[in-house]
């Protein structure tokens, strides 16, 4: 069974860095919480439970949570560095999206 990729999901998100203060962490958490959305849609239509479970380990975004997208973000590093098989193109590129907008 051939899929086509779906890559209306990822197209419609547009990476923005916002400016230090509380207002860009905000920004960042928003943007790293629609990524990871759109990870989360991708990795259960393909049912790949290994992403899955290093993405659930640290997201969705708690509030009460002490430095939330380090944490997704940590999850992410391990799940590209332990599982690389498991991730596709898309996938790759998404997660260097979340990564690159953790490291402002």
């Amino acid at each position: 069974m051939n899929k086509a990729p779906n890559s209306k999901m990822a197209t419609g998100l547009t990476l923005v860095r916002a400016a230090d203060g509380s207002d860009g962490s905000a920004h960042v958490r928003k943007q790293v919480d629609d990524l990871c959305i759109v990870l989360f849609d991708r990795w259960c239509e393909r049912r790949e439970i290994t992403p899955l479970l290093y993405l659930l380990h640290a997201w969705p975004l708690l509030p009460s949570t002490p430095h939330p997208v380090r944490l997704v973000c940590s999850a992410l590093r391990d799940l590209s560095r332990f599982h690389r098989e498991a991730l596709d193109n898309e996938d790759q590129e998404l997660i260097a999206s979340v990564l690159a907008l953790a490291d402002d």
